[in-house]
């Protein structure tokens, strides 16, 4: 009887963990970004992007990013990605990023041929 109770648990937290990992993360934090020159900014050292405190950014025409830049209080910086698509199915398939345009317009897109 002990083991029952335990192997219900591991079972438990692996469902919980293969959840998390098939949905992703759309949304990733950073703290402490304030601006060191530009008073009321965070930075997003990664581009060099000031975004306004309370404000939001919206790169686009860099390779690889396709994201939303959001300043909240506290200079916490939220940097929106693009949400996990589902598998294709049969007759389907996921667009490429089109890094030209802003998000969520950059984001892939699902494509089927007709009748599917």
């Amino acid at each position: 009887m002990s083991g029952a109770p335990l192997v219900l648990v591991a079972l438990a937290v692996c469902l919980s963990v293969s959840s998390v990992a098939a949905n992703g993360f759309s949304t990733q934090y950073q703290g402490h970004t304030q601006h060191p020159t530009i008073p009321e900014h965070c930075l997003y050292q990664e581009l060099d992007i000031a975004v306004p405190l309370h404000g939001f950014a919206l790169p686009s025409g860099r390779d690889g990013y396709c994201i939303r830049l959001e300043c909240t209080d506290d200079y916490l910086l939220l940097i929106r990605h693009c949400e996990r698509q589902p598998f294709p199915g049969h007759g389907c398939h996921l667009s490429a990023n089109d890094y030209d345009l802003q998000y969520p317009a950059c984001c892939p897109k699902l494509e089927c041929s007709s009748g599917f």
